[in-house]
């Protein structure tokens, strides 16, 4: 299969898929003007849902875990982490359990688990939407735990190192030999504690700017500490909400302009992403009210808790926040957290062919997404 394409860059390209992968892709001369623009498939290291459909509940039926990893083919996504947030011991056991084996059957565009929580910080201004009573110090022995039940699909966590640091040391080496990303989030750490787990191999922040307490310090504070980290890749949800648009810009810019660039990009999306439907949802057992404004909040507290955010909205709602341009943004997105998640991503020779068509539009919108060189969504 072939097909002439333009790319974000605005260079024309033909590009011949043989099975699976890319297996040429060369310039090509022609007419600009009617070709869509071809792009990686977006990876998104968060989501808690989609669709409609919750992944921190036990899924209904076979139908309800194909409906969710559709709809974000639909949205440009090839590649996602299932994020499974604070919950019980025996919780997760069910939940790992369950979605592993959907996952070992029909693995679908989904790469794998992000554990966030329940080694997070309790503190209220910390904690975000999640079950405090739930939360725990780190241990290797469930660490063990949730690798026994899902293997090498354990690839992110999360957590608060600052709750038990020496056990959240052990955590991390440990991990990192079973070749488990670490990040910090709803998170206190700060100073020598942070360059502590850095050491260990802690490479990330988890939503930076977010789960941080509404009144801190002017300089000593989490924000400013992660940024001074040179080594430390953050993610940012670019809905407006969770950020608004002049924070998101500046910590945009200032993460972006490192070499290599630190920023990611991740919706948080939970169950109601992709319905555009207000009312109530969940997320595990927390119940959450999505507004006629889209916004993803706690009753009573007004707490946001995940997003509604699609991964091509806040690639497009990124590019116009942080005035970066499109392809940028487009790497925050995709080539940079598969990097992340250690596989080669992206438009070259012998990568495997994920890929999305756009429309060359202001606001772009998916005309084709292709997983592993087959046509998985086709717009009508």
């Amino acid at each position: 299969m072939k097909i002439t394409a333009r790319t974000l860059s605005d260079q024309i390209c033909e590009v011949e898929i043989d099975g699976p992968i890319f297996k040429k892709i060369a310039p090509h001369k022609g007419d600009i003007l009617d070709l869509p623009w071809i792009a990686p498939g977006l990876i998104d290291i968060q989501i808690n849902g989609f669709g409609g459909v919750d992944f921190n509940r036990p899924l209904e039926s076979d139908e309800a875990w194909r409906h969710a990893t559709q709809q974000l083919y639909i949205h440009g996504c090839t590649g996602f982490l299932a994020t499974l947030i604070t919950n019980r011991e025996e919780g997760y056991r069910k939940l790992l359990t369950d979605l592993t084996a959907r996952i070992r059957r029909d693995p679908r565009n989904c790469l794998g688990f992000h554990m966030e929580g329940p080694w997070l910080n309790l503190d209220p201004g910390y904690r975000g939407a999640h079950r405090a009573e739930w939360m725990q110090k780190p241990s290797v022995r469930l660490l063990e735990e949730w690798s026994a039940l899902a293997g090498d699909l354990l690839k992110l966590i999360t957590l608060a190192p600052e709750v038990d640091l020496p056990a959240s040391l052990e955590v991390i080496r440990s991990g990192v030999k079973k070749k488990i990303v670490f990040f910090l989030g709803h998170s206190a750490a700060m100073g020598e504690s942070l360059g502590q787990v850095m050491a260990a191999g802690a490479v990330g922040w988890t939503h930076l700017g977010n789960a941080v307490p509404a009144t801190v310090p002017k300089f000593e504070n989490v924000i400013f500490h992660a940024l001074a980290q040179s080594g430390l890749m953050a993610s940012l949800i670019p809905d407006g909400l969770h950020l608004p648009p002049h924070a998101f810009r500046a910590l945009a810019w200032m993460l972006n302009q490192a070499n290599p660039s630190r920023l990611l990009l991740t919706t948080d999306a939970m169950a109601a992403a992709g319905t555009d439907k207000p009312g109530a949802y969940t997320l595990g057992d927390v119940q959450v009210e999505v507004g006629t404004d889209g916004a993803a909040r706690l009753p009573g507290s007004g707490r946001l808790a995940g997003s509604t955010l699609t991964p091509l909205q806040g690639v497009a709602r990124a590019e116009q926040m942080a005035s970066i341009y499109l392809e940028e943004a487009w790497k925050a997105f995709s080539i940079r957290p598969a990097s992340l998640l250690n596989f080669k991503h992206g438009l070259a020779e012998g990568n495997s062919a994920d890929f999305v068509l756009l429309a060359p539009e202001k606001t772009p919108y998916v005309l084709a997404t292709y997983h592993r060189g087959k046509c998985v969504y086709e717009a009508p």
